[in-house]
């Protein structure tokens, strides 16, 4: 099953298919959870919200029109369960404050101390500037740079046109760019 495309593990779903939610299930776990790990803020709330897509999928998955953008739509669904978590919990500006990524990173090899100081310092900026950022623009950084999606996937994530994805996105690196110039001249 891992060879065939999400248009088609949905419609095998949807006829009765079991093994082929598990397998939208494996292949999007990541994605979506740590686009939702970001978005909240915390853990806890990434895996409910991760639960709930998939719950979604399995209720109203037959609002998904097939036309091979099964990724775009997941991750739209994501984003409108963390927006509502969010609007009923607490307020945006609190979020954005408390927002941390602990999305897995490789090791480098072998880093010499110093190195690990330096790279540890580069992550904790990166966590703040990134939580600092408008909202809009902390998502599309975040489904561009973290969940590498195309711009149009992210248009149609974030319900925006591409014109604006690109907007937001290269405002939020210049914004990043910006607090590593600073942070380096310091």
């Amino acid at each position: 099953m891992p060879d065939l495309s999400d248009d088609d593990l949905v419609a095998m779903f949807h006829d009765g298919d079991a093994d082929a939610f598990d397998t939208l299930f494996d292949r999007y776990r990541a994605p979506v959870y740590n686009f939702a790990r970001v978005m909240l803020g915390h853990a806890d709330g990434a895996e409910d919200v991760l639960q709930e897509t998939f719950l979604t999928l399995a209720r109203a998955g037959n609002h998904y029109q097939p036309r091979g953008r099964f990724k775009p739509w997941l991750m739209r669904v994501t984003r409108n369960l963390c927006l509502n978590r969010i609007q009923s919990h607490l307020a945006r500006q609190q979020i954005a404050a408390t927002t941390s990524l602990d999305l897995v990173q490789p090791p480098a090899p072998q880093p010499t101390p110093a190195e690990e100081v330096e790279r540890a310092e580069h992550i904790a900026l990166l966590r703040r500037r990134i939580a600092e950022l408008p909202d809009r623009q902390r998502e599309a950084i975040v489904l561009y740079a973290f969940e590498q999606m195309p711009y149009r996937d992210i248009a149609t994530a974030l319900d925006v046109p591409i014109g604006t994805v690109k907007t937001l996105i290269h405002r939020a690196r210049a914004t990043l760019a910006h607090a590593f110039d600073q942070h380096r001249k310091e």
